[in-house]
């Protein structure tokens, strides 16, 4: 298994980076990435915190319209170039990642971020989701979509079965308009099987 380094946007997920502790592996590297604007930490994460001492890295970023961002993106940049075969997350709500993440993925670096409501919601859904929303991600490249996008994705297909394509090919076009759920579901048919192989019951 590859060795992870996390890149957290703190002034976009606060605290949600501590859903990580528990599963970060003993090589992986969580590093923070804040400002004077990043929230504060409650008492309450603070006693989840310190149960994993020497856990993060801390880098102070200068203040300034996304100045973390890319402060951010540019010490991504520089751990590539040390570390080519390490897998990056980046955590972080803001789609602006995603070229970034589409740029390195180009050059077959593993590199993708996840929301915080990715490390948030409930361990069951996180595994039951996640294999297909990798796959989702790799298929879908024609645009950037959103977690929230992708969760609407994983909900209509569980509406419909793989007997019932032109239902699934109508539904999209009605929770995205017509044009954008025709691309999604002409990105997703080549692979349609795969997918609701991977979706969960």
């Amino acid at each position: 298994m590859a060795r992870k380094v996390y890149l957290v946007d703190t002034e976009n997920v606060g605290t949600a980076w501590k859903e990580l502790l528990p599963e970060r592996g003993v090589k992986d590297m969580i590093i923070l990435f804040y400002t004077e604007n990043s929230p504060g930490i409650s008492y309450v994460d603070l006693n989840v915190i310190r149960q994993y001492p020497s856990s993060f890295d801390m880098i102070l970023c200068y203040p300034g319209k996304n100045g973390l961002d890319f402060q951010m993106i540019s010490y991504l940049g520089y751990l590539i170039k040390t570390a080519p075969k390490t897998e990056y997350v980046i955590i972080s709500n803001d789609t602006g990642y995603d070229a970034a993440v589409k740029f390195w993925r180009d050059r077959e670096i593993e590199v993708c971020r996840r929301s915080k409501s990715e490390l948030t919601a409930p361990k069951d859904k996180q595994a039951g989701d996640g294999d297909v929303k990798v796959l989702l991600k790799q298929l879908l490249t024609e645009e950037s979509y959103t977690e929230e996008d992708l969760d609407k994705i994983c909900e209509t297909l569980r509406n419909y079965s793989i007997k019932q394509l032109q239902e699934l090919y109508f539904a999209l076009q009605k929770e995205f308009g017509a044009g954008p759920g025709m691309d999604i579901y002409r990105q997703l048919k080549p692979q349609i099987r795969n997918v609701y192989k991977k979706l969960p019951k």
